[in-house]
C-alpha cells in the first residue's frame, strides 16, 4: 500500500485488484485500476491501454505496429542508446522530478508529483528507466509495480527546444525505452504493461497522436475504474467535502 498524506486525511492507495489489510491504518482507501467498482464506494471509470507480456519476445516484438518496430531497430542500430532501469529510487528522485518539470512547462501540464513519487519509492513500489545517449538522458520513465502488473506513471522528454533530427532522436528513445521496460519487467516476471491511461476524446492532434503511439505496441484497450472507500469516521466525513472542493475547482478551471 502507498501511504499518502492530504490536506486532513491519510490516503492508502491500493492497485489494481489487490486488497488492503484489516488494519491499514488510513482514513481512506483508494483502489487503483480496478478491473470492476467496488460496491457502494466512489468510483470513476477510464479508459486505459494493457500489453500482455506472457507471450516470447519475439512474439511481442511481432505485435508492434511496423514504425514502431522501425524506431526501436533503428535505435538499437545507431543511436547507441544506454538502459537504465532501477528500483532503487532514492538517490534519482529529485533528477528524474526536475527533468519531468522542464518537460511538463514546455507542455503546459501539472508537474510530478514529488509527495506520490516519494510515498511509492518508500512501499518499493516505484521504478525509474532513462534512456542515455553518452552523458545525455533523453527520456525518462516511472513506473508504478503492484502485483504481477505495472503502471506508467510518467514520461518525460526534452526536444521542444531542439532541431528536428534531435527531435526525431528523442522519439525513437521514446519508443526504444518503452521496449527495453518491457522487456525487463516480463523478466522480472511481470505480467501487465499499463500504458497509463488513454484519451476517449480524440479531437485534438495531440491526444490522437498519444493514443496512436501507444496503440503502437498491440495493447488492448480496457476499462478500469478508480475507487475511493472511507476507512475511518474522519474519511467518512471528508470525502464529501472533498468531492465538493473538486467540483468547485473543475468548474472553475474550466469557466
Amino acid at each position: 500500500m502507498i501511504r499518502v498524506r492530504g490536506r486532513a486525511v491519510v490516503y492508502g492507495e491500493v492497485w489494481f485488484d489487490e486488497m488492503p489489510s484489516q488494519d491499514a491504518g488510513v482514513d481512506i482507501v483508494v483502489h487503483r485500476q480496478r478491473s470492476a467498482p467496488v460496491p457502494d464506494a466512489r468510483s470513476t471509470p477510464f479508459l486505459t491501454l494493457r500489453s500482455d507480456l506472457a507471450p516470447t519476445e519475439d512474439a511481442l516484438l511481432r505485435l508492434c505496429h511496423e514504425n514502431c518496430r522501425r524506431r526501436i531497430k533503428r535505435a538499437d542500430a545507431r543511436d547507441q542508446l544506454q538502459h537504465e532501469f532501477t528500483a532503487d529510487v532514492d538517490g534519482r528522485l529529485d533528477e528524474f522530478a526536475e527533468f519531468f518539470d522542464a518537460f511538463a512547462k514546455e507542455k503546459s501540464i501539472w508537474p510530478a508529483d514529488r509527495g506520490w513519487l516519494a510515498a511509492a519509492a518508500r512501499s518499493r513500489q516505484l521504478v525509474l528507466s532513462a534512456a542515455r545517449q553518452g552523458d545525455k538522458v533523453l527520456v525518462w520513465h516511472a513506473h508504478l509495480v503492484a502485483g504481477d502488473s505495472t503502471r506508467l506513471e510518467y514520461s518525460a522528454s526534452k526536444f521542444r527546444e531542439e532541431d528536428a533530427d534531435a527531435r526525431a532522436l528523442s522519439g525513437r528513445a521514446n519508443c526504444w525505452l518503452h521496449w527495453q521496460d518491457m522487456r525487463r519487467l516480463k523478466a522480472l516476471g511481470l505480467r501487465w504493461y499499463d500504458w497509463g491511461g488513454m484519451f476517449e476524446d480524440e479531437s485534438t492532434p495531440e491526444r490522437a497522436g498519444i493514443n496512436r503511439f501507444k496503440r503502437g505496441f498491440g495493447g488492448r484497450p480496457d476499462r478500469r475504474f478508480d475507487c475511493s472507500v472511507p476507512a475511518t469516521l474522519r474519511g467518512r466525513l471528508w470525502l464529501p467535502l472533498r468531492d465538493t472542493w473538486r467540483r468547485f475547482r473543475d468548474a472553475g478551471a474550466s469557466a
